[in-house]
């Protein structure tokens, strides 16, 4: 499915309108006022979130880095870890955790290189890796038997996790998950970066105006100093998020190493016996709804949803909808 088919079509003065305010605002204010004030802005935002959503924030220690994580919910209920998406952090998935915190005692950490975790160059940030940390973290929470749920990277990570601890995963849910890597499947961001464009590795504003509408339904909500903090942010981590990509992905600098690429993990996915749920946006501008169509068909025992209206960040966006989703199919 190609992207102009899953995009709805942006309004071409409110995209004017936001790139003459960002140059106007660019032009009046340097680079470091600019950067205090977004920065400001965006960390009162957080705060005042995390505290309406009554969100504890904890500091893990996992033997070879120290991971960062919110909680919300009493520790007597059960268990769910919930998993933010590339270059994203714990408060991405925020709204979403705090919609299923009367159900469930839920911990979401910063996974290792993203947000407020440690960030150590020499490790290759690889989805083994991840899953070898997810698994300390989750020894660390004395979290036994719980359930596991993924947005994008966090998706990919959850998958690989239930293959290894199966008897821990009680339920496993997918949002907008990668790991399945697509062939000949329209605009997506494989492609993309197969074409030498990686939508994470910011070098211009229009860069990240185009990331932007790419992952949100809504991308005009950000006030411009936020947004324009958001975006030098993300040109300051090009070479970072462009070293984890790497790592992760693999060679896919040809057809023949993706094909390669999706038939390990068609067998991944295949070999998943958790009961799972697959939901995706229909508006996902990264990865397209077939794709989680896709996963529905491989994993065996699954449900698949799709939320109108939702792009690729559901969790922040469709919270509400996700999270009755989510509780529909751990109550069934």
């Amino acid at each position: 499915m190609a992207l102009a088919q899953t995009l709805p079509s942006p309004d071409s003065a409110l995209v004017d309108f936001d790139f003459l305010l960002q140059t106007l605002y660019t032009k009046l204010l340097p680079e470091s006022l600019r950067w205090n004030l977004g920065e400001n802005l965006y960390n009162t935002y957080i705060g005042v979130r995390r505290k309406a959503t009554g969100a504890r924030l904890g500091s893990a220690f996992l033997g070879d880095i120290t991971v960062k994580y919110l909680e919300w919910g009493r520790p007597q209920l059960p268990k769910l870890l919930l998993l933010h998406g590339f270059a994203d952090s714990k408060d991405g998935v925020l709204p979403y955790a705090h919609a299923l915190s009367k159900r469930f005692h839920v911990i979401a950490p910063d996974l290792p290189g993203f947000g407020d975790s440690e960030k150590p160059a020499r490790v290759t940030y690889s989805l083994d890796q991840f899953e070898t940390w997810v698994t300390r973290f989750a020894d660390k929470m004395h979290f036994d038997r719980f359930v596991l749920a993924g947005h994008s990277l966090g998706g990919a990570i959850a998958a690989e996790l239930s293959g290894k601890i199966p008897g821990r995963v009680q339920r496993l849910i997918l949002i907008s998950a990668a790991g399945l890597v697509p062939t000949n499947d329209g605009d997506n961001i494989y492609e993309r970066i197969l074409n030498g464009h990686n939508p994470f590795e910011v070098s211009s504003y229009e860069d990240f105006r185009d990331f932007f509408n790419l992952i949100f339904s809504d991308p005009h909500k950000a006030p411009l100093p936020v947004k324009n903090y958001l975006y030098m942010k993300f040109a300051a981590n090009r070479k970072w998020y462009h070293k984890i990509f790497l790592d992760m992905m693999g060679d896919i600098s040809s057809e023949e190493y993706i094909e390669m690429r999706k038939q390990e993990q068609i067998k991944k996915f295949e070999a998943i016996r958790t009961p799972t749920l697959v939901v995706w946006g229909n508006y996902d501008g990264f990865f397209p709804e077939s794709i989680g169509s896709w996963m529905h068909r491989t994993i065996r025992d699954s449900r698949y949803a799709l939320i109108d209206g939702a792009a690729h960040m559901a969790p922040m966006e469709q919270s509400e909808k996700l999270a009755k989703l989510t509780l529909s199919f751990l109550n069934s």
